[in-house]
């Protein structure tokens, strides 16, 4: 319904006027009812209350177009990033996002048995290799064989390992290098024997005395020459450098081949020290050898026979 009397003057409105016929004053026009919502005011306000606030006009209204258009953007760019954007990277996975990975390190704890306590109680170092003759004599240590008027002595008093070694040659009157065959090394032995007695005596020749190393038995080098003075010129080494010049082997005396005597060999031990019989037994032996672990085995006769360990 409209407004009844003017607000500036009070004369009385007629219907759909919108300006007072008596002052001229514009008549306020009642809200449509599908853009405004009256608001009640109260017929008796209290006195001296303040007038009441006119209502906020009602704002525009977004056409519902746009909002349907913008509702469709948003769908299409989530479909677009979610779906189309992995596979073109061959990846399920959106770019730019690692997805956390969490793993589980696994912890073993030891299970301590029974069994387990038992070994390590009875866990013992590795034992030395047993000694094969814990009775071996050491070197210069002598040794009596014979008795009566054949009793004798002998010793293994010195040694010398070296890859190689120079004989020399009567005929031509050099020096030649001695190599082993592969993996092996020499072994010089130098042994010595008298005759204490009044009758000459046998002594085991060079070929008889063996080297013991590691289980093994290695017997004389048969490819050194021996001294050989015979009439079909052969060639005839009757001295080894080294033992020759090297103080620290030969000592104070020169020695040759053991069993020989100046180029001679001999046959019998024959009583007193200037008959003793004294020189080196040439060996091919492994690389491996040690003197610690190295023994000399001379058998004299039936009864008798001497071991000696190098070091």
């Amino acid at each position: 319904m409209g407004q009844k009397f003017c607000t500036t003057c009070g004369a009385a409105l007629s219907e759909d006027l919108r300006f007072c016929q008596n002052c001229g004053a514009p008549i306020l026009q009642p809200a449509s009812p599908s853009n405004t919502t009256a608001t009640a005011l109260p017929e008796n306000p209290a006195a001296g209350a303040p007038p009441l606030p006119l209502p906020p006009p009602a704002g525009k209204k977004v056409p519902v177009t746009i909002l349907a258009a913008g509702i469709i953007l948003l769908i299409i760019a989530a479909v677009v990033y979610v779906f189309v954007i992995p596979n073109l990277f061959g990846t399920g996975a959106v770019p730019g996002i690692t997805p956390r990975q969490v793993t589980t390190a696994e912890t073993r704890t030891p299970v301590i048995t029974a069994a387990s306590v038992a070994t390590q109680a009875t866990t013992v170092p590795p034992t030395m290799k047993p000694d094969p003759f814990p009775n071996a004599m050491k070197l210069k240590e002598r040794f009596a064989f014979g008795t009566g008027s054949v009793a004798s002595e002998a010793t293994v008093y010195r040694f010398w390992i070296n890859d190689t070694y120079e004989w020399h040659n009567d005929k031509d009157n050099r020096y030649y290098v001695e190599k082993p065959r592969t993996g092996n090394k020499f072994l010089f032995v130098f042994v010595q024997m008298q005759n204490k007695g009044d009758y000459r005596v046998w002594f085991p020749d060079s070929g008889k005395i063996s080297v013991y190393y590691n289980g093994a038995t290695y017997t004389e080098d048969t490819s050194h020459y021996k001294p050989d003075k015979g009439a079909d010129e052969e060639a005839t080494p009757i001295e080894v450098k080294e033992v020759m010049y090297y103080h620290k082997l030969n000592g104070d005396e020169y020695v040759e081949d053991f069993g020989f005597s100046h180029g001679t060999e001999l046959a019998y031990l024959y009583p007193g020290t200037s008959n003793a019989v004294d020189g080196y037994i040439v060996y091919q032996v492994p690389q491996s050898l040690v003197p610690e672990e190295t023994y000399v085995l001379i058998p004299f006769n039936a009864q008798d026979s001497g071991i000696w360990k190098l070091a």
